[in-house]
């Protein structure tokens, strides 16, 4: 029998160690080459967004080839992954011996791929084995001092790496390739020492420093001004990359086309307070001065901190006596003394530190103006005007990873006391937020206690209302998290720092702009400014969607602040503003969604700038992206007995159910009925239990639904309410319907009917036809199932129910096939899924079982293909709205069928 063969495109990478066969490398120096090699392919992945373990991957001989995933973005691939390998490799090096150190070939290359039962082999994978081979590549890695030579084939350097300026293009260069049976071109560059243009011609007297300023009978000063870095630097693989890029081209070097050799390179680093940024560009410049021949210049600009910011003559004149010049010399005004320091950087290779600045303007009179020299800025300032008048590359600073923070930890504490905590250690990382400061206090002083657990440091952290004063207990400021952010929010505007303080009060995990505004009481006009503020001075972050969020130290931060300036008052107004506005929005978004659905009574006030909905769809997304939040408000509310917006916003979070969250609905109506017990308001009580025994009832806890109708009834008798009666009675039924004891559901529905005749617009009348043809259906009754089926219907369209609409087509298909009529149930099940299409909610009705009797039909009909894909699509939205049961009998189905293809 032959094997089938399936074929797939792919991204081909193949890497060979330069010199793995080396008699000095003895089998253990092999195996840890091979797993060194595995470590940073693998950190290369992930950081271009590629999961290792969705890729395959095989050793052939020395090499290893990997297919990456069809999906994959091949640009950001090859824009991201190539200087994370150069990072990575070099870390490996600088911390194993010489048989141990990796130089790596690495051939690129995509196409069709092919499967079969022995493996996978295709031309594509040939030919990038065979660039990978090319003697070119070989010698290209021998000749550099760099750690990574790379070959592209001809196809993938035309169709992508030319259109990707951050894989400089330029600086690739061709070379004909001829190894075996192949002849082709392939495309080589050395990420970590590329190939550069000839230097040009320089003018006699241009670029040429004048010697006059220097100190008489001394040789120009080459200085050497950076502080000490960090002994444990951890992390910032990809910064530490990016850096290296950036590095101007040497003279003498190929690089024609490059920015960095017709301009200064600067790299304004940007970040919070207590992110690592000084750590860093510190860390990096001791590892590149070497690249800088002319000297390294550091200055720390105290532009948040204790002390006076530094002002420009100030830095300049450090500068020019470093660099030399007489005091004397030095002119007194700062546009001179600019003028004097990029004069005698003029022609030389000099990296410039500039640490701490508070913004541009201080920072400009320092910069160099002739290529060859490189300046690193770092600021809590995202220095935009730097990025935008003088082209600087930013650079940006988040938290540090969980691995990162892992390995910081582990560090200072010792892998041992890790190991032997490795909850405490995780909760420890957690309630440091992965703050790089943060994480040194607290990992420190854990260290410097060896005789108590991590745990009990835990223990003292867990409590927010003091976790700033631990963390901030050491002498040293610099060394104090409350001090580090206290320099930023200083500088704050009077109304940035109330805004900020507001933000602090938010109980959820983000929010929107509309959402910040109502609790500053200002508008979203007015708010908007005062937000980017905060984010120039990374005190908030802006992320997708137009939304602010900061780390939950910052957060603790604020609602300090907020607890130290504001009072009491001032801070509960600013929460009721909040839970009104919020209130309101769920309230007017879960009216475009059930429009003819029952709302609970209850007076909800309207905000000063309520949230406008223009139709369903943004209701929806407004709804799903602030699923936490209504949630987190809501318990708020609940904790501090504000009932009058607890139970109207309880009863709007109808849409959890349909957003998969069953057993967060659940939990919701839980608050709702606490805080209507409170009032004593019986009806609200009755609804509430009702929605809650509902919403039980769904997740098959017949005990917990059965006491809340029991309530529910009790409460409904005192009050003599009709409708709030047919409310009870369908409730029950609906209960004994899903325990498939259909009698007895039919003497409730049999009393509720008349009583449902004449409320609202007939939706309830229809609500109560449609159980009862449910309840005649299981009994086999399918003739009486198709009388209350269609009048259900034709109530339905009258009411303009569109999602019961579809749920009645879909049971009235469902009784046309029990009476064998399977074609006339196809057509009722295509109407029911039309309309399921349109519809946001209940899609579990309205969508995925029309989707499954339709399966079930074709199936039935000999369609077995069509009925497959009705099944899986139906499964995937069971899933997705969190009916694991319902989506596990849709596979049996599905797996049925495809067995007996």
């Amino acid at each position: 029998m032959g094997t089938e063969r399936v074929s797939r495109h792919h991204l081909i990478v193949v890497a060979d160690v330069e010199g793995f066969g080396d008699l000095r490398r003895t089998e253990p120096h092999q195996r840890a080459v091979r797993e060194g090699l595995y470590d940073v392919v693998r950190a290369a992945f992930g950081a271009a967004g590629v999961e290792w373990d969705e890729c395959y991957h095989e050793d052939r001989g020395d090499a290893v080839f990997v297919l990456v995933p069809a999906g994959a973005e091949k640009q950001v691939f090859v824009e991201t992954a190539l200087p994370t390998l150069v990072a990575r490799l070099r870390v490996h090096n600088d911390s194993r011996p010489q048989a141990q150190q990796i130089r790596l070939r690495m051939a690129l290359h995509a196409g069709e791929v092919g499967y079969d039962s022995h493996g996978v082999t295709s031309r594509s994978l040939t030919l990038a084995f065979r660039l990978c081979d090319a003697p070119q590549l070989k010698a290209a890695l021998a000749a550099s001092p760099g750690v990574l030579a790379v070959i592209a084939s001809d196809w993938l350097f035309d169709d992508v790496v030319r259109h990707i300026p951050a894989a400089a293009p330029t600086a690739w260069r061709p070379v004909t390739v001829a190894v075996k049976e192949t002849t082709t071109t392939g495309w080589i560059t050395l990420p970590d020492h590329p190939y550069r243009p000839e230097p040009l011609p320089v003018s006699a007297g241009e670029g040429v420093p004048s010697s006059s300023y220097l100190r008489a009978g001394q040789p120009e000063a080459v200085p050497r001004q950076l502080p000490a870095a960090v002994h444990d630097f951890t992390g910032r693989a990809e910064h530490l990359a990016a850096l290296d890029a950036l590095i101007p081209p040497d003279p003498g070097q190929d690089g024609q086309g490059d920015s960095r050799v017709r301009s200064v390179v600067i790299t304004a680093v940007d970040g919070a307070g207590g992110i690592g940024k000084t750590t860093l560009a510190l860390y990096w410049a001791h590892r590149a001065q070497n690249k800088f021949p002319d000297g390294t210049l550091h200055v720390n600009l105290r532009g948040y901190g204790p002390g006076v910011p530094a002002t420009p003559a100030e830095a300049l004149g450090g500068f020019l006596r470093a660099l030399g010049i007489a005091p004397r010399a030095i002119p007194a005004d700062v546009e001179t003394q600019a003028a004097m320091l990029r004069s005698h950087l003029a022609g030389k290779r000099v990296l410039m530190v500039l640490d701490n600045a508070s913004g541009a303007e201080q920072i400009r009179p320092l910069l160099p103006g002739t290529p060859g020299c490189m300046v690193v800025v770092t600021s809590r300032d995202s220095l935009t005007g730097l990025v935008v008048t003088d082209a600087a590359h930013r650079l940006t600073l988040d938290l540090l990873t969980l691995p990162e923070a892992h390995e910081l930890v582990a560090g200072i504490l010792g892998s041992d006391r890790v190991d032997a905590e490795p909850v405490a250690v995780a909760e420890l990382i957690r309630l440091c937020a992965r703050l790089p400061l943060a994480l040194r206090i607290a990992a420190s002083r854990a260290a410097a206690r060896p005789r108590l657990a991590v745990a009990d440091v835990v223990a003292e952290l867990a409590d927010d209302r003091i976790r700033l004063d631990i963390l901030s207990e050491a002498g040293d400021e610099r060394a104090a998290v409350r001090a580090v952010f206290d320099w930023s929010y200083q500088q704050l505007p009077v109304a940035q720092a109330r805004v900020f303080r507001c933000l602090g009060l938010h109980p959820g995990p983000d929010l929107s702009l509309p959402a910040a505004a109502a609790l500053a009481d200002l508008s979203p006009a007015g708010t908007r400014p005062l937000l980017a503020g905060l984010e120039c001075a990374h005190l908030i972050e802006l992320t997708a969607g137009g939304r602010y969020r900061f780390h939950d130290l910052l957060r603790a931060y604020a609602a300090d602040q907020a607890r130290r300036h504001d009072t009491a008052e001032q801070r509960d107004q600013a929460m009721e503003s909040l839970l009104t506005w919020y209130t309101h929005a769920t309230r007017t978004a879960d009216h475009h969604l059930y429009t003819v659905f029952a709302q609970v009574p209850a007076r909800v006030a309207e905000p000063a700038f309520p949230h406008v909905f223009a139709g369903p769809d943004e209701a929806w997304a407004w709804l799903t992206a602030e699923r936490a939040n209504i949630q987190a408000v809501l318990r708020h509310a609940t904790e501090h007995g504000l009932d009058y917006h607890t139970i109207p916003l309880t009863y709007a979070c109808r849409f959890l159910n349909s957003a998969g969250s069953r057993q967060e609905q659940l939990e919701v109506y839980s608050l709702g009925v606490i805080a209507a017990c409170r009032t004593g308001n019986a009806t609200q009580q009755a609804m509430l239990l009702l929605a809650r025994g509902e919403s039980a009832s769904r997740l098959g806890r017949w005990t917990q639904a059965r006491g809340d109708l029991d309530r529910a009834q009790a409460l409904i008798e005192r009050l003599d309410n009709v409708t709030l009666r047919v409310f009870a009675l369908n409730a029950e039924s609906v209960l004994l319907l899903r325990q498939r004891q259909f009698e007895r559901a039919l003497v409730h529905l049999d009393t509720a009917l008349p009583l449902s005749r004449g409320i609202d617009s007939g939706r309830w009348e229809a609500v109560v036809e449609g159980n009862l043809s449910e309840a005649n259906f299981g009994l086999g009754r399918y003739q009486r199932s198709l009388e209350h089926g269609e009048r259900g219907l034709r109530l339905r369209r009258q009411a303009q129910d569109l999602s019961g609409e579809a749920g009645a087509l879909t049971l009235l298909a469902r009784t046309w096939h029990a009476l064998h009529d399977t074609r006339k149930a196809i057509e009722l099940c295509q109407q029911a899924i039309a309309i399921g299409r349109r519809t946001l909610i209940i899609r579990y009705e309205t969508l995925a079982e029309p989707l499954d009797v339709l399966a079930i039909c074709q199936h039935h009909l000999g369609h077995t293909i069509d009925a497959i894909k009705c099944w899986q699509e139906a499964a995937t939205i069971y899933d997705d709205s969190g009916h694991a049961r319902k989506a596990a009998e849709v596979r049996q189905r599905l797996h049925q069928a495809q067995a007996a293809l």
